[in-house]
């Protein structure tokens, strides 16, 4: 990205124009044009609430994990990674809404809302917790109002459909 383009004229634009922009890339390999921060006391602007609660019974720890979406967003695909402690054998999922999946190499559950059973753990093994959600919108409401190229011409096509909105948290 051309970051002095942007600096003096509010323009996102590629550093050599004259390369095509990548297209028709999602996930973690796609390609961030523009990032921004927000920060707030408010909790009514927090997109979901996790509950996790750890608690060792005899030689097992019980954790259950519940999440709440704010009504104010339309959340998707919501998943919750949580750090656990060395394990031989994965945890012993009790119940779950959705899917989970077990990474052995880094020893994190990937999750939505579930209980799960590992064997005795401090508590502060389980945290922190991080979250990826997708939504319909964005907290700023940031919308693309239109495409420009930058050496004249006709715009390209631009449609103004709603697309996903990858969002990324940790909660300490």
């Amino acid at each position: 990205m051309n970051k002095e383009l942007f600096a003096n004229e509010n323009i996102l634009g590629l550093r050599d124009p004259t390369r095509p922009f990548p297209t028709g890339q999602t996930g973690d390999a796609g390609v961030g044009i523009l990032k921004w921060r927000m920060q707030s006391a408010d909790e009514s602007m927090v997109p979901l609430t996790i509950n996790c609660w750890p608690s060792v019974s005899g030689n097992e720890t019980f954790v259950s994990i519940e999440y709440e979406a704010s009504s104010l967003f339309d959340l998707r695909n919501v998943m919750i990674s949580v750090p656990l402690p060395a394990l031989r054998e994965p945890p012993s999922v009790r119940q779950i809404d959705g899917e989970w999946r077990y990474d052995s190499r880094n020893s994190i559950l990937e999750c939505g809302a579930m209980e799960f059973v590992v064997p005795p753990a401090d508590s502060s093994s389980f945290f922190p917790i991080s979250v990826r959600f997708s939504a319909t919108s964005t907290y700023s409401e940031l919308k693309v109002v239109n495409i420009l190229p930058l050496k004249g011409g006709a715009p390209p096509k631009f449609s103004q459909r709603t697309q996903l909105v990858t969002e990324n948290y940790q909660v300490v």
